[in-house]
């Protein structure tokens, strides 16, 4: 799908589709009622009929019978006209893309649907996030893609002012950043190695204009970063960390890191078979923060922003980390190996121990972590374990403007208990007990007294279809949580 914008009345437009909305519970009127009205009443006899109610992304097609420019109207039901959000309108918008998908659309003309209620700016950002999100494809590796070409549309707004042209860019580069995460998740490990993802991140760093280091294993070995190199020894592949770095002056530096396990087995301690093939989704946290800077760097917040990509593939071999032993992370804590299953933390623990050093003022990371963040909160919300209450409060403030749920969890003095180690600092799985929590804690030992904040989106970052997900796969979850936390603590969101 391609979206533009420019000034104009969308039903003055001769394409193949015209979009409008409804609110569910009034009567057909507005732009709607326009279109309603040079059709004979089709579509109110729709709603009398319950064909349609309006409610929240339901959608009703209909040709036009050349009684307007367009040949096909397409209404979306926006719900409420009282409860309407902007989240609200991305997703009617993301549910919009996938209906013009479904009925092989071409040229679309649509304006700004609920700017009768929130401001211009907001919907405008708000749509072409859910034109872009929700019309995402990824066409894979087939021999025969799809030859069809994508759906062209164009957004209409009278007037456009600067402010909504700044926001309908700002809400495509964010789109656009989401989307360039999910495409990276959908590819297959061997397609994308640790090496692999490392070289793709310094293109485009390059590309961005991000400065960019990469610590091979030697490199790695040479800082201490026995955590990292303890997850990917059993593999030929060996790991990588990338450093990204965008400054946008001042003195204060947020620090982005993103688990990147291109591929994990469970190491010796062997996941079931059966869904194995989704492992290769383990990097979404990686592909999260890459994603994330480039968009920072598009959009250019007053704060200095350090990515930190912690990449290695977990398998199980002769050379492979066993339960029971003891690695030596980069700062010399050490850490118990109970579980090789429980690498991301292990992995995590050098780059945010680096992450430190570097300086950051507050430390943020994103990983799929644990399958019991699925067991408490499904796939609606991200897990939030954070250390410090500000930051946190932050993060939740950057999700809500986002779209993406986040869901804060307890960090009882108790629960530290449940992760100490006879023969090291720490162990990396204590257990069933409060999974997710621990999860997120033991990372944050690593991060000192620096403020802290986990983001385990095992359960949001792929899913089954919704309003922005057309089909099962990965979500671009939190990419977009994390650009709007760069503005808020930038003070300019």
């Amino acid at each position: 799908m391609t979206v533009t914008w420019t000034a104009g009345d969308p039903m003055a437009q001769a394409v193949d589709v015209l979009v409008v909305g409804a609110y569910e519970g009034e009567a057909v009127q507005g732009a709607v009622g326009t279109v309603d009205q040079a059709l004979d009443g089709v579509i109110e006899r729709a709603v009398r009929r319950k064909e349609f109610e309006a409610k929240p992304r339901t959608v009703w097609v209909g040709p036009t019978l050349g009684r307007l420019p367009a040949e096909r109207v397409l209404v979306v039901g926006l719900g409420p006209r009282a409860e309407l959000t902007v989240d609200g309108v991305r997703q009617a918008y993301g549910q919009v893309a996938q209906k013009l998908e479904a009925i092989k659309a071409d040229t679309v003309a649509v304006g700004l649907l609920g700017g009768d209620v929130l401001a211009a700016e907001a919907v405008a950002e708000a749509a072409v996030e859910g034109l872009l999100l929700g019309g995402w494809r990824y066409d894979g590796f087939k021999q025969k893609p799809p030859e069809r070409p994508p759906v062209a549309v164009t957004v209409y707004v009278e007037p456009l002012s600067e402010s909504v042209r700044t926001r309908l860019e700002r809400g495509r580069i964010l789109a656009e950043a989401a989307n360039r995460a999910r495409e990276m998740g959908c590819r297959p490990a061997n397609q994308l190695t640790p090496d692999d993802f490392a070289r793709e991140a310094v293109e485009r760093a390059e590309r961005a204009g991000l400065a960019a280091e990469v610590f091979d294993e030697v490199r790695l070995r040479e800082l201490g970063m026995g955590g990292i190199l303890a997850v990917g020894q059993g593999s030929t592949h060996p790991p990588r960390m990338v450093v990204l770095r965008y400054q946008g002056g001042g003195n204060r530096t947020l620090a982005l890191v993103g688990k990147g396990i291109t591929f994990d087995s469970g190491g010796l301690s062997l996941k079931p078979a059966a869904g194995m093939e989704e492992m290769k989704y383990d990097m979404l946290g990686a592909a999260a923060v890459l994603s994330a800077l480039e968009a920072v760097a598009a959009l250019r917040p007053a704060l200095n922003v350090v990515g930190i990509l912690c990449l290695a593939e977990n398998l199980p071999s002769g050379s492979a980390t066993r339960p029971g032993d003891v690695v030596k992370t980069f700062g010399g804590k050490t850490i118990e190996i109970t579980n090789t299953d429980a690498e991301g933390r292990v992995a995590l623990a050098d780059g945010v121990g680096y992450a430190v050093s570097l300086g950051a003022d507050w430390i943020v990371d994103a990983a799929t972590l644990t399958g019991a963040a699925i067991i408490v909160l499904g796939h609606e919300a991200t897990a939030l374990v954070a250390t410090d209450d500000e930051l946190a409060r932050r993060v939740e403030t950057a999700a809500a403007r986002a779209g993406e749920r986040v869901w804060r969890l307890p960090v009882y003095p108790e629960y530290r208990e449940l992760y100490k180690s006879d023969v090291a600092d720490l162990k990396n799985a204590p257990g069933r007990d409060a999974g997710t929590i621990t999860g997120g804690l033991i990372i944050s030992e690593f991060a000192g007294d620096k403020p802290f904040c986990h983001l385990d989106i095992a359960g949001t970052a792929w899913r089954k279809e919704n309003a922005l997900n057309a089909r099962f796969g990965p979500t671009g979850v939190p990419v977009r949580t994390l650009v709007h936390l760069a503005f808020g603590l930038a003070g300019a969101d």
